[in-house]
Parts: C-alpha cells; sequence; structure tokens
C-alpha cells in the first residue's frame, strides 16, 4: 500500500495539536481549547477568522480524535487515490472551514455555553467527494457500500447531544459538491509482469 501523503499530513496535524492540548492542559477544557483556536459557541468570533481553520484540527478528548482519525483512514485514501493529495487537502480545509462557517452562523441566532471543534465537518466533505468519486468513475461495490454505510451511521451520530448536526451538514454539502467539480485522477495502467 502507497503512502497517502495529504491523509498522512492531516492526521499528523490533527496528532500534533493534541499533543499541544495535552501540554497545555487544554484537553476537555473549554478555555484551554479556546486559546488553542476552538470556536466559542458564545456568538462571535471579533474578528478572530484563522479560528475557523484551527478548530478543525482540534479534538474535545482521546475518543474523539480516534473516531475522526478512524474516518480519515476510511476516507483519506478513497479521496487521495481519485483526485490527488492536494484534492483532497482542498475538500478537507473547505469543508472544514465551510462547517465552521455553518457553525458559526447557529451560534449567532442561538449562542451556547462551550466551544466547537474537530475535523468532522472536514470528515464529512471526504465522505460526501468520496462517495461521489466512487459512483462517478467504476469502482468495487463493497467500497460503495462502506461508504454509504459510513454516511448513515454519521448521520445517526449526528444526532448526539454534543454533537455539530450543521457542521456535518455543511461539510457533507461542500465536499459532494466539490465531488462533481473536481476532476478525477487517471488511474495508472497496471503493468504487465514478466
Amino acid at each position: 500500500m502507497r503512502t497517502r501523503i495529504g491523509s498522512t499530513g492531516i492526521g499528523g496535524a490533527m496528532i500534533a495539536m493534541f499533543l499541544v492540548e495535552l501540554a497545555r492542559g487544554a484537553v476537555a477544557n473549554d478555555a484551554g481549547l479556546l486559546g488553542l483556536g476552538a470556536l466559542p459557541d458564545s456568538g462571535p468570533i471579533h474578528h478572530e477568522y484563522w479560528r475557523l481553520l484551527t478548530f478543525g484540527f482540534l479534538h474535545w478528548d482521546l475518543r474523539h480524535l480516534l473516531l475522526n482519525t478512524l474516518l480519515l483512514f476510511l476516507l483519506g485514501p478513497v479521496v487521495e487515490r481519485r483526485a490527488g493529495a492536494i484534492g483532497l487537502l482542498i475538500i478537507f480545509l473547505s469543508a472544514s472551514v465551510a462547517s465552521g462557517l455553518g457553525i458559526l452562523v447557529k451560534h449567532q441566532i442561538w449562542p451556547a455555553e462551550g466551544v466547537s471543534l474537530g475535523a468532522s465537518g472536514g470528515m464529512f466533505g471526504l465522505l460526501g467527494a468520496g462517495l461521489v468519486f466512487v459512483f462517478r468513475r467504476p469502482s468495487p461495490s463493497r467500497l460503495r457500500t462502506v461508504l454509504m454505510a459510513a454516511l448513515v451511521l454519521g448521520l445517526i451520530y449526528s444526532f448526539l447531544p454534543g454533537v455539530s448536526m450543521i457542521g456535518h451538514i455543511v461539510g457533507l454539502i461542500i465536499g459532494t459538491t466539490m465531488g462533481f467539480v473536481i476532476p478525477l485522477k487517471v488511474p495508472k495502467p497496471a503493468v504487465a509482469a514478466g
């Protein structure tokens, strides 16, 4: 299996940020996570637009990080194989930032206590793009089934308390749209042995 540099880069950034969280005592700590770049659920970000990028690499606790890392290992290679490392990064970052904007709009209307953070908006973007890609080009039906199951389970998970449904839906919409726009890589022909 070839190394997927884009997937590895995103995963490495998420793990590195979690190590910073651990070092700063910010794990499961609203104030500490705000200091590292989480989105405040209380409303405005006061022109701190960088938070729309940083919130997607922070995670509440180890379980949150592991769940998003598992999704990355499932979805990253599917997208990267078809769109390349740059395409994967564009989809992930666009979906993540857009999900942050969706979360901000929601909290402008309904402010709450706490913070919003995590890579799930970007992961839903990869899921949406991956689904489009496997239907745009012939792919094993098993892969299509696995991605459809991930979509159903992800949407069910989105209804749990403390999970951002709006972030997931916005990420999914952005990723699905980009799946139709981003050109697919031309598969390399198989080399005959012998």
